[in-house]
């Protein structure tokens, strides 16, 4: 991951356009200041787009834990035993 680009609320007014166009194509993240103070984070979709997906994914990796952990001490039973009734 590339370290952020720290522009001023200012100079995003200014420059909006190319800052959106640099933002998208580069994949660049920036960070919007406003009297020093971070205000806001600017990203490409693509970028968003991953951080959801990772999020999910991390989401899921944790609740599969959970249920695992959940269900450990419960007897487990073959799919074949199950069928043909010996269970």
């Amino acid at each position: 991951m590339q370290l952020p680009i720290i522009i001023s609320i200012s100079d995003v007014r200014k420059n909006a356009t190319k800052l959106f166009e640099g933002v998208n194509k580069k994949n660049e993240i920036v960070v919007v200041t406003k009297n020093n103070d971070q205000l806001s984070v600017i990203v490409s979709p693509k970028y968003f787009q991953s951080i959801i997906e990772e999020n999910e994914t991390l989401w899921e990796n944790l609740e599969m834990t959970r249920s695992k952990r959940a269900t450990r001490g419960e007897k487990s039973y073959k799919f074949e035993d199950i069928l043909s009734g010996k269970v």
